[in-house]
């Protein structure tokens, strides 16, 4: 059994199965807050767990797109949704994968969403009108999906398009990546933030609040992640041995000599 299943077996979901083989695994914390929006929005127990249903289709159907691509290129995966959404973890295959890849990997889950949202708004478009009901179910499928997979292509950590810009950066610019991938994440959290207040969108604010504080803290983290400096009597490593005598040579003690005695 490959350790990433090993991890998996020990977890504990709501709803456990498997997918193209691909094990899924569903948080109660999922439900729960899909749930709760649902309630909030709509406030009608058949129009809520219709808005469930859409979320868990339109989020697993995103992170198929992420674990998908990853098997291609060798990796065993793992999909989870759970609270605000979903993720996806792969293993590294035995030849690594490579920032191109690993762009390819966090691109495809919007990528695929944002065609299933395209399909159902041509299929939709075919056969209108549709009872409330139905019409409420494909009109929040077609939102979902393609509002979603746009957000989640944003440049900011931990989204997918943090990890696009990342592996993007590592290519063109690896000794400078983290740092420039740093002030970009930060100004465009910053930016989200201000704008979904301007527009007074509670949620989105919410969420670029949580993703702005937790990139400054990153940042916290990762500045005082310096090594400590090292205390030692010994010579200066970066000295060559030739050097190491010039250091610090012992110092001879002379001691006074006792004082002869006076001729008599």
């Amino acid at each position: 059994m490959h350790p990433l299943e090993r991890t998996d077996a020990k977890m504990v979901g709501v709803l456990r199965f498997r997918l193209f083989g691909m094990p899924v695994i569903v948080r109660g914390s999922f439900l729960v807050i899909a749930a709760l929006i649902g309630f909030l929005g709509v406030g009608d127990a058949a129009q809520t767990i219709a808005w469930i249903a859409i979320v868990f289709v339109s989020i697993l159907i995103h992170e198929l797109g992420h674990a998908v691509t990853a098997r291609m290129f060798g990796s065993d995966v793992v999909i989870e949704l759970n609270g605000l959404g979903g993720l996806t973890r792969w293993s590294v295959p035995d030849g690594a994968l490579t920032p191109g890849r690993r762009s390819l990997i966090a691109a495809s889950g919007s990528a695929v969403g944002l065609a299933f949202g395209g399909l159902v708004w041509l299929a939709a478009s075919q056969f209108a009108p549709y009872p409330p009901l139905t019409a409420f179910v494909l009109e929040n499928l077609i939102y979902v999906n393609v509002f979603w997979g746009l957000l989640n292509w944003l440049p900011i950590r931990p989204l997918d398009g943090g990890h696009l810009l990342e592996s993007l950066l590592e290519k063109v610019a690896p000794t400078r990546a983290e740092m420039i991938a740093r002030v970009i994440f930060t100004l465009t959290a910053a930016g989200a933030l201000a704008l979904a207040i301007r527009m007074r969108l509670i949620f989105i604010a919410v969420l670029a609040g949580w993703l702005l504080l937790s990139e400054l803290s990153f940042a916290r983290e990762t500045v005082s992640r310096g090594p400590l400096p090292t205390l030692s009597y010994d010579a200066d490593p970066t000295l060559d041995a030739d050097d190491e005598s010039e250091v610090a040579e012992p110092v001879e003690v002379i001691e006074p000599e006792e004082p002869e005695e006076p001729a008599r």
